[in-house]
């Protein structure tokens, strides 16, 4: 199998179908999205596409992108750029060939299920623990040829810490995506659209550390020539040891699939396969990405003469806490959060855009990692403002005045709960992660209507201080609420309702401390 030939790729239809595609068809306006058996499959989908356009098809300049965006290409013109790396993307081959996203000469290793695979699939010790209490055991036991590639590529682009000299991707264990879309309903709007918001020109592409002047398929896909390993110190793979490219193909583990010609029903997709894959070859060791590693999908952490480091997914999910840092940069003391490279250059050709009637999302994924342990997949769509610098700085120190703001009010709601609830309320112990869920959701819609409102408000001062003391407002009377709903639940221990009003009215309580917020004030001054 070769993953630039079949159609494997099950895709939405505008008339509300679905069908398998082609690479080569992604030019057609009619298909609107991808679809997949997991949410994790569905973003590595959109970032293999995305890598491979990048890779194959990348625009010039911003006028051959504006080209391609408004008249997308046809089968024909996709497969001529393509051919030079079809050798890159057969999925099975004898050892010594090539075969996507695995060791070139791997023949000896630790075999394991395949569905070892999969991100949150219980570890070795787990299992001989019998402590799968959980995600069990079993439920995967073989893959269709399709399945098996998406698994293995998922695991490759987002690989965690996995044990002594199993390497984690190029981004870290877990990082973050963050994908632009074109606006929901829009006439834009159909999967084409979706991956080439995501494509740098190649002006752009000049901005990542790497070889720019070696293009050779063996320093784009590192399975394509024999696997930099790492079993010493300073083995370790730096940007300059490959092309840029390379961030997208990123092969950490070591692995080798080892396909069945036996016929047989694919465990995840449900689907009749005409050959399976059981099992894999793994060994320690591979890969080991340091130094100034971008990717253009991932925004990033930067501290001054450090390492950049990506932004993860943490407990809690995401909502729009995390609006800065992805979506404008943020200054916090020494730290810079910066958005990732596709973000800042679509800011950057906006004025060239704007015309086509384009108003994007951004599309936030990823798993929140704990180590080896996959603790959830978190992902979320925030709004993308086409704004200039100077509007996205003002912009930002408004959003930063809204969340802090925002953080504090939750924290006193938490500190206000406990002391309606217990006795002795600094010795309570226990999860309070559900207050935080729920505080973050119920004004959520807010803060993005108002957000919107001071982007149209933009350079009227009054205006703009009536809608932060209307974000004052809000916030009070939502952590008003949440206090009621919640002091009088089970988790008050002996329902003293004297100690509710307190905690609620008193001196010390959640009302008191909210009048004399200097977060809130702020937000009035």
């Amino acid at each position: 199998m070769n993953l630039l030939k079949p159609e494997w790729i099950s895709v939405s239809l505008r008339n509300g179908t679905q069908e398998a595609v082609s690479v080569s068809a992604l030019g057609r306006e009619d298909i609107v999205d991808i679809t997949a058996p997991r949410a994790d499959f569905r973003g590595a989908i959109y970032q293999l596409l995305v890598g491979l356009l990048q890779t194959a098809f990348a625009p010039k300049n911003h006028r051959e992108w504006r080209q391609w965006w408004g008249a997308p290409p046809d089968a024909k013109t996709l497969e001529k750029a393509l051919a030079p790396f079809v050798p890159a993307f057969n999925l099975f081959s004898s050892v010594g060939e090539p075969a996507f996203m695995q060791d070139l000469t791997l023949e000896e290793g630790e075999q394991k299920d395949i569905a070892a695979l999969f991100i949150e699939a219980p570890g070795s010790k787990t299992l001989r623990d019998n402590q799968d209490h959980f995600v069990k055991r079993g439920a995967i036991g073989k893959l269709s040829p399709e399945a098996a590639a998406l698994a293995l590529f998922t695991l490759q682009i987002n690989a965690s810490s996995g044990g002594a000299g199993h390497r984690v991707s190029v981004r870290g264990g877990g990082p973050l995506t963050t994908l632009l879309l074109p606006s929901e309903n829009s006439r834009n709007d159909c999967l084409w659209r979706r991956l080439w918001l995501n494509v740098l020109t190649k002006d752009d592409l000049a901005q990542l550390p790497g070889d720019h002047q070696d293009n050779s398929l063996g320093r784009i896909f590192p399975w394509m020539a024999s696997t930099r390993t790492s079993e010493k110190k300073g083995m370790e793979t730096y940007p300059n040891h490959a092309h840029p490219l390379q961030v997208y193909w990123s092969m950490p583990r070591r692995m080798r699939l080892q396909p069945s010609d036996q016929e047989g029903r694919c465990d995840l997709t449900g689907q009749p396969a005409t050959s399976r894959v059981d099992h894999y070859l793994t060994k320690n060791y591979g890969i080991n990405y340091a130094g100034h590693w971008q990717h253009p999908l991932t925004p990033y952490v930067f501290e001054s003469n450090k390492e950049p480091l990506s932004i993860k997914a943490q407990p809690g999910g995401l909502g729009y806490r995390h609006w800065l840092g992805l979506a404008v940069t943020a200054q916090q003391g020494k730290f810079t959060r910066t958005p990732a490279l596709v973000v800042r250059c679509y800011f950057d050709r906006q004025e060239r855009i704007q015309e086509l009637d384009l108003n994007p999302r951004l599309w936030a994924f990823g798993y929140d990692m704990d180590n080896m342990k996959a603790r959830c997949w978190y992902e979320t769509e925030m709004p993308l403002f086409n704004l200039t610098q100077e509007a996205r700085e003002d912009i930002a120190e408004q959003a930063q005045i809204m969340i802090e703001a925002a953080t504090d009010v939750l924290k006193t709601l938490k500190s206000a709960l406990k002391s309606a609830w217990f006795d002795r309320p600094k010795d309570a112990k226990g999860d309070m992660s559900f207050i935080d869920a729920n505080f973050w959701s119920v004004t959520e819609t807010s803060f993005y209507r108002l957000l919107q409102q001071l982007v149209e408000k933009n350079g009227d001062d009054d205006a703009i201080d009536a809608l932060l003391k209307s974000w004052a407002r809000t916030l009070k009377d939502k952590a008003q609420k949440l206090f009621d709903q919640y002091a009088l639940s089970s988790l008050n221990e002996d329902g003293d309702l004297k100690r509710v009003v307190k905690a609620r009215d008193g001196k010390g309580g959640l009302n008191h401390h909210l009048n004399g917020s200097r977060a809130l004030k702020k937000l009035a001054a």
